[in-house]
């Protein structure tokens, strides 16, 4: 064999040890790091009514059966990835973006993760995430309705609009821009977490915007708690605090399950506005794969000084959900709701919706 042979056989080796390192190395790092695309579906044929009554003089309002987006959840896609950093250490994060299917438009204007846009670490000093994210009040309605936050709950109705408006002070809120949190390993049932809010919108010496929130979940078994304190400052020197309080808790019996929030609210002004609501709800399976929810719920809203009622809104609501597979459900849903001023003449507004959809999941 000439040298010529011989370098070309000791060149292939080479690369062949090299192919194995780097297939090696690339096994590793898959093996380490994890990317999901997911994503939800969800569209229903619907109709709603609303009939608004002042004094002695009512009108009606009826636009039709429609399609819309978003009957138990907003339709939605999303990346969510974790790489393993060793020592019990991972990097986390998701990206998420609302969109209409019935449309196919964002929910954002001009796109983007409207929905979540975190960054993370977890290990067993429990996790820390960063970014836009779910309020911890927002979580706990959703998790004390039987409906969750559904177009058709009783907590949707009640406490899905903002009700307390305080110079650009909205509280409950969905999520918050900007927030640090850090939620602590569950110990015996129990999991505590801890919110802050950056406004960035405050100038020299103001500190204004931003929003604190603490909770303390128990969950073992059948039964759950929760309660959660939040507040949050208003945009600009010398704006109000709003806070807000909201406890749940759930107990599964099997043959039923009873959920139940109370949340009250105080928008931080003098002469401001005090809201005081709660929800009840019940989920009762149907057979294998089907499930019977309802609730009711009442909310008023009173002068903070005098303690006059202003408003009061009350619902009633119920869904049936049949799951075809794991992913894929059905349901049909009616919810009634009852807006009052106490004003003269008095304003009443009765706002009713009807909805048989599909909801997807991938």
């Amino acid at each position: 064999m000439n040298p010529s042979q011989i370098s070309k056989m000791t060149l292939l080796k080479k690369t062949a040890v090299a192919l194995a390192a780097f297939g090696a190395l690339t096994g590793v790092a898959h093996a380490q790091s994890e990317v999901t695309l997911y994503g939800l579906v969800d569209l229903f044929v619907g109709k709603s009514t609303s009939k608004v009554t002042v004094g002695d003089l009512s009108s009606r309002t009826s636009p039709g059966m429609s399609l819309t987006s978003g009957g138990l959840n907003g339709s939605r896609w999303g990346l969510r990835g974790t790489e393993d950093l060793g020592g019990g250490l991972k990097a986390t994060f998701q990206l998420e973006s609302g969109f209409y299917a019935d449309t196919g438009t964002s929910v954002a204007a001009g796109g983007g993760f409207n929905r979540t846009s975190k960054l993370g670490l977890s290990g067993g000093f429990g996790s820390l995430e960063m970014g836009r994210q779910y309020t911890q009040v927002f979580q706990l309605m959703d998790r004390f309705d039987a409906q969750g936050t559904s177009s058709f709950s009783a907590t949707n109705a009640i406490f899905g609009p903002a009700r307390l408006v305080a110079t650009g002070t909205l509280s409950p809120a969905l999520r918050r821009d900007n927030m640090l949190q850090y939620t602590t390993p569950t110990m015996g049932g129990f999991t505590g977490s801890l919110q802050y809010a950056f406004g960035e919108n405050g100038g020299p010496g103001v500190s204004a915007g931003h929003a604190m929130g603490v909770s303390a979940l128990y969950a073992s078994g059948p039964l759950a708690v929760q309660g959660v304190y939040e507040t949050l400052k208003g945009a600009g020197s010398g704006a109000a605090t709003a806070k807000t309080t909201a406890l749940g808790a759930s107990y599964d019996f099997n043959s039923v399950k009873v959920l139940a929030q109370y949340i009250a609210q105080k928008d931080g002004w003098v002469n401001g506005i005090k809201e005081n609501g709660y929800v009840l709800s019940v989920a009762v399976p149907v057979g294998a794969a089907g499930t019977i929810n309802a609730g009711i719920g009442s909310e008023s809203q009173k002068d903070a000084a005098t303690g006059t009622r202003q408003v009061k809104t009350s619902s009633a609501s119920v869904e049936y959900r049949h799951d075809l597979s794991k992913r894929t459900t059905v349901y049909a849903g009616f919810n009634n709701v009852k807006f009052e001023t106490e004003t003269t003449p008095v304003l009443t507004s009765r706002d009713r919706l009807y909805g048989v959809g599909v909801r997807h999941k991938f």
